[in-house]
């Protein structure tokens, strides 16, 4: 069967920014890789980016990621108390720059 008529990357990325929840945890991944690489950002705020973005990208952690919905669910738990754990280092790299 000739799947590349009905799969393309484009497509793919595409149907990911309308699930609801995905581009949010998408851009503040993005958020705590840059806070992890500004070379200003204090260490403890690094090893909380660090953790949470190792979490993300580890498949196996405490549910699988290939569980559909609630395989990411955990991650995106994860991602939003990393947020949280941050205050105002967060709300610093969000400002927008003048």
């Amino acid at each position: 069967m000739d799947h590349a008529r009905h799969f393309s990357a484009g497509k793919f990325t595409s149907k990911l920014k309308h699930i609801s929840g995905v581009g949010q945890l998408v851009d503040q991944a993005s958020t705590l890789y840059s806070l992890l690489r500004d070379p200003e950002t204090p260490r403890w705020v690094k090893a909380t980016c660090l953790g949470a973005l190792g979490y993300l990208v580890l498949p196996t952690d405490a549910v699988a990621d290939f569980v559909p919905v609630a395989g990411y669910l955990d991650d995106a738990g994860m991602i939003s108390a990393a947020i949280a754990a941050l205050g105002s280092q967060w709300k610093q790299q969000q400002a927008p720059a003048e």
